[in-house]
């Protein structure tokens, strides 16, 4: 093992998806193994016995990403885990190593006996060096959102007044309607024609292949009052739910600020609460009005 163990990681999605020591220990070596800078999710799953699942596969990219031993070197539209990432092998080691030093001291099941759950997410802001091994172990919202994305089978409803058409998750969010998820986004002022939302809108439309954009649903949420020449109403709110069982809310935009570099906070809830949430947003979005794409 070559890895500069000095280096703490600051992003724990592996510890959030894997329980079993073994397994990202597997992970690791099959990495390793491969002993070549650019590798994908099929290679990894050649070194493996279980291949990874799509949400494995999200969480464990995402962390090597964000701790520094890969980079992102070719795009596909599947979604963010099926892209080809150029790989740090020494970096790599350090990073699966200490996430599985931290599952171990963990010590924690990958099961609840309550029937709600609640859990911190954060984006830390730019430059910050936590101190607490317990700030470093909250999840960021980026990876949490994605790993939700991946693992949704039949629905997903996102409420999110503003979008960066940049952003790696817009591809991921288009893969939702290609594999039969059904898709509702409540956003607001779609009919701004220098705005990043009608950008983005469209960007997530043109992804999407003509046979299942009936999968895919936008509404706005936005009013002028002329009278009071003020805004009456807005989407304002942030929120994922997905397949009415899980649901994060928290005060990020789906932008790369929100999501790298300012300081945000949030929560994902499981459980029967969800049914309220579910509840709201459908009222809202009913409420909401209809958007034809392309824009």
């Amino acid at each position: 093992m070559t890895g500069n163990y000095s280096t703490i990681c600051t992003n724990f999605a592996v510890v959030r998806q894997f329980d079993a020591l073994d397994r990202v220990f597997a992970i690791r070596n099959a990495i390793l193994a491969l002993n070549r800078r650019d590798v994908t999710r099929a290679d990894v799953d050649r070194e493996l016995e279980t291949p990874l699942t799509t949400r494995e596969a999200a969480a464990l990219f995402t962390c090597l990403q964000k701790n520094g031993a890969a980079t992102q070197s070719e795009v596909d539209e599947r979604g963010f885990a099926s892209y080809t990432f150029e790989v740090d092998p020494p970096e790599v080691d350090r990073v699966l190593t200490q996430q599985a030093a931290v599952i171990a001291a963990d010590s924690r099941s990958s099961q609840t006996d309550q029937d709600d759950s609640v859990e911190f997410v954060a984006t830390l802001p730019g430059g910050f060096e936590p101190t607490s091994a317990r700030v470093h172990s909250i999840p960021d919202i980026a990876s949490t959102i994605r790993n939700q994305v991946f693992d949704a089978d039949s629905s997903v409803r996102i409420a999110n007044p503003y979008f960066d058409p940049s952003l790696e998750l817009v591809s991921d969010l288009a893969s939702l309607p290609r594999r039969g998820v059904e898709t509702q986004l409540l956003t607001r002022e779609t009919t701004d024609e220098e705005g990043d939302t009608r950008t983005t809108l469209n960007k997530m439309w043109n992804l999407i292949d003509e046979e299942h954009r009936d999968n895919f649903e936008v509404r706005d949420l936005y009013r002028w009052d002329e009278g009071q020449g003020s805004q009456a109403f807005a989407t304002h709110a942030k929120i994922v739910i997905v397949d009415d069982r899980i649901c994060y809310v928290g005060s990020a935009n789906l932008t790369d600020t929100s999501l790298t570099t300012n300081f945000e906070f949030g929560v994902v809830v499981e459980g029967d609460i969800i049914k309220d949430a579910v509840t709201v947003f459908d009222e809202v979005f009913e409420y909401s009005y209809p958007v034809d794409l392309p824009l």
